[in-house]
């Protein structure tokens, strides 16, 4: 009882509040994505991993594999935070263009933008960025050209799939839209 009144009022929980200070903000994110974790994903919950790249993300079950469910709080190299992403990460040789297509028409559908990493780093990358203290090297494209020219060299396609923004939307539509995306990638 206790557990679907919690739900019913996350419902209306928004991802971002104008004017909360980023203690708040980064408090108000955080209790979203895991309220969304635990409607998606209750079989795993409370699992929520950090990448090595700093960013959340929790796995989906799906008929077509494990789809990852990404959150980037502060934005990321251009993007304006918050966003999340649905991933499907993929070798290059299970990637085709009926999928990268797919994905377009999705994401288009869904007020989304198609996207894969364009620059994954090596394991010695990550290990060397931080003994620095940095960040390791990642980088987003839309550029479907670019994509098939890394498709053509074989790299491992870490995240592939659907960005969005999360701003001002509330737990409620937030998944309702993933579980649109997940239901359009199960359709054959």
């Amino acid at each position: 009882m206790r557990d679907r009144l919690l739900r019913k009022n996350l419902n209306a929980w928004r991802f971002q509040v104008e004017g909360e200070d980023t203690g708040f903000k980064l408090a108000r994110f955080l209790i979203a994505f895991d309220e969304l974790k635990a409607r998606l994903a209750p079989s795993k919950y409370p699992n929520i991993e950090v990448s090595d790249e700093g960013h959340l993300w929790f796995n989906v079950d799906s008929l077509v594999g494990v789809l990852e469910v990404l959150a980037f709080p502060f934005g990321f190299g251009g993007i304006e935070a918050p966003f999340f992403a649905v991933s499907l990460p993929r070798k290059a040789e299970d990637v085709d263009l009926g999928l990268l297509n797919r994905l377009m028409k999705i994401a288009g559908d869904n007020e989304a933008q198609f996207f894969a990493d364009h620059k994954t780093a090596t394991v010695d990358e990550i290990l060397g960025a931080y003994s620095r203290n940095e960040h390791p090297p990642l980088g987003f494209t839309s550029d479907l050209d670019e994509i098939l020219r890394m498709k053509d060299s074989g790299v491992f396609f870490s995240y592939l799939g659907v960005r969005f923004s999360v701003a001002h939307q509330t737990v409620s539509e937030i998944e309702v839209k993933i579980k649109n995306i997940i239901s359009c990638l199960e359709q054959k």
